[in-house]
């Protein structure tokens, strides 16, 4: 009989996690790069780090499930070191000699039949007199007819059932553990129906990517714990320290919050899927009944804490397991895992409106947008076009007939055509012009809107003496900078200041490259990391000494210079740049000292260089300001090129 099956979901997320990649890694160094430019004094760069490393965390578990399939060798051995597994015939888990078997004349054991195979000692005796083959050799046998190939593994601890895994890229694995042991001889029916369900997986090959040691259940078992140390507490540390780019580091970590039932959600999914298709295959060879007994007996054994996630209630699969046939099981198979990703985009809107509000949006400007990045996201996003491809063909690929009743266990008509619409519909409204971003900035207007909305007028809010509206800041950029304290300078020369005497350059234009850094100092409370990243662009620096006495550099870390005085062989320059963003403004001052040669030629190069960033926020009509400097003074050798 050929029963229908649902999609293997568990290989398509897999599929998705991989095409997905680049995106996740863009995203979360983007989150990295853009609360780095809102907080340039670093109070929360270690929040952004944690921020960045959460999301990330998919990444890692996508990588250990790419090295399971690339060396399933070695991951077999690491369950087997892990879980205690071994081999029927190790000396740890070898049947030990009992007592010889009863007389041939004993009485017979209500309800039992001789299994007849080959005899060892300790086994119990069947009505026969002739001793019953081990647990161990049952088992396998009964692996051998179902499937041939799966070699049986055992381990004395009880914290499991049975779980599959691979023993190489060919061979599996199926791990039975006491609490089955002691199942298989109280209630050996229940006990098979357990290993049926574990051969279920292998039908799909999913021992690769799920059973035991599966990378997606570990994601599921460790992603809660890791949002708490690398999320919740350096969050709650940022807050305590009163830092005043914390609400905007808040927006972010909402999304992160977010987006972990996200990543669980096509993960738990897919794995709910895989496992009630498990079951399905049990009730079909050894029916319903010995399944729930099993289910009921092993619940409390393999299922606890976190574990409910990456299995599905046993309540669920009670319910499934004595309606195996049913359009209702059938319709919950095809539509569990592309309902994951619905809500997986409804997720996202309920994570991106208040982190809008936390940047200064109006709940209703807040709305608008999140709803419209969501529409754009049904048709940019691959998983629906991939899920519809998948539902369209998959009872092509498995040869299932679409009938509507019949001998052979076929997939309803109705539950066919439910599971093509769902994908197709969340399609078309995405293909369909029904909702767009809001024109204008998503803070600018924003401001007026709160403005209105707290004084009644379009250029105040309430706060002044006597009522008097007061006027919100706007969310303009700061002022440039001043030049920070306490730089050293080059005063055995003529004084750098604007309207010294110029000499232009001796010769025509020349170029020269950088042979060597001969010293660095930080300076202004640098970190020495930061002084010596910036040493190492300047090793690759090629300079250009012009005729009108200017010198530049090819690296942007460094402005033009003028030149300000010239004392025989001794030059002195200096230079200037400020740039400007949305909300930030960074200036760049440099003087320089440049020895020449009688020949022309630069022997030396010193340069004092400063830059310093004010970044300007406001959120609900409050303006933070920080400013941060960083400065280093340095010697080069150049070389004329």
């Amino acid at each position: 009989m050929r029963a229908w099956e649902p999609p293997p979901w568990l290989w398509v997320t897999l599929v998705l996690f991989v095409v997905q990649v680049p995106a996740l890694i863009g995203h979360a160094f983007g989150v990295g790069d853009g609360l780095g430019r809102l907080d340039a004094a670093g109070r929360g760069r270690f929040v952004t780090a944690m921020l960045s490393l959460v999301q990330l965390l998919p990444l890692f578990f996508l990588l250990a499930a790419v090295l399971a399939l690339l060396f399933p060798t070695v991951r077999c051995r690491a369950i087997e070191w892990r879980h205690g597994l071994l081999p029927p015939d190790h000396p740890l888990v070898a049947p030990t000699p009992g007592p010889p078997p009863a007389p041939t004349g004993a009485p017979a054991e209500p309800g039992a039949a001789p299994f007849g195979a080959p005899t060892e000692p300790g086994a119990r005796p069947t009505p026969s007199g002739t001793p019953a083959p081990h647990f161990h050799r049952q088992m396998q046998a009964f692996l051998d007819e179902h499937a041939p190939g799966a070699r049986l593994r055992i381990s004395t601890r009880s914290g499991l059932s049975a779980r599959v895994y691979p023993g190489d890229r060919r061979a599996t694995r199926v791990g039975v553990f006491a609490p089955l042991v002691h199942l298989w001889e109280t209630d050996a029916a229940a006990a098979r129906a357990v290993l049926l369900h574990e051969l279920g997986h292998l039908r799909r090959g999913e021992q690769h990517v799920a059973g035991l040691g599966s990378p997606f259940t570990a994601l599921v078992r460790v992603w809660p714990y890791v949002l708490v140390v690398f999320v919740v507490v350096p969050v709650a540390l940022l807050f305590a320290t009163g830092n005043a780019t914390a609400t905007l580091t808040l927006a972010e970590v909402v999304l992160v919050l977010f987006s972990v039932p996200k990543v669980l959600l096509l993960v738990v999914a897919a794995l709910w899927s895989a496992e009630l298709d498990a079951d399905r295959w049990a009730v079909r060879t050894a029916g319903p009944d010995a399944l729930v007994r099993a289910l009921r007996r092993l619940e409390q054994g393999d299922h606890g804490g976190l574990a409910r996630l990456h299995h599905p209630p046993v309540r669920l699969r009670i319910w499934c397991a004595t309606r195996e046939e049913s359009g209702a099981v059938q319709l919950l198979s095809a539509l569990l895992w592309p309902s994951a990703l619905l809500a997986q985009l409804l997720l996202a809107v309920l994570g991106a409106v208040p982190a809008y509000e936390l940047l200064g949006a109006s709940r209703e400007r807040a709305t608008r947008e999140a709803l419209a990045l969501a529409h754009h996201a049904l048709t940019a996003d691959p998983a629906w076009w991939v899920t519809l491809a998948v539902v369209l063909v998959w009872p092509l690929v498995r040869r299932v007939r679409v009938a509507s009743g019949g001998r052979i266990a076929v997939i309803s008509a109705r539950v066919h055509a439910a599971a093509v619409l769902f994908p197709a519909t969340v399609l078309l409204v995405g293909l369909l012009p029904l909702v767009s971003r809001p024109s204008g900035g998503v803070f600018a207007d924003d401001a007026d809107e709160r403005r209105s909305a707290r004084t009644g007028g379009p250029s105040g809010r309430a706060g002044g003496a006597g009522g008097t509206p007061t006027a919100c800041p706007s969310p303009s950029a700061p002022a440039a900078p001043p030049r920070p304290r306490g730089l050293p300078s080059f005063t055995d020369g003529p004084s750098p200041a604007p309207g010294s005497t110029v000499s232009p350059s001796a010769d025509a234009t020349r170029t020269f490259h950088t042979v060597a850094v001969t010293s660095l100092e930080p300076l202004s409370g640098t970190r020495a990391q930061q002084a010596a990243a910036f040493g190492d662009r300047m090793r690759q620096a090629h300079w250009t000494l012009h005729d009108d006495g200017r010198l530049t550099a090819d690296v942007p870390e460094v402005p033009a210079l003028r030149s300000t005085g010239v004392r025989g062989a001794t030059r002195w320059l200096t230079g200037r740049r400020t740039d400007h963003t949305d909300v930030s403004a960074t200036a760049t001052w440099v003087e320089a000292r440049l020895v020449v040669a009688r020949d022309g030629t630069p022997v030396r190069l010193d340069l004092v260089r400063a830059a310093s960033q004010s970044l300007r926020a406001v959120v609900d009509c409050q303006e933070f300001t920080t400013t941060s400097s960083t400065g280093v003074r340095l010697s080069l050798t150049l070389g004329q090129e």
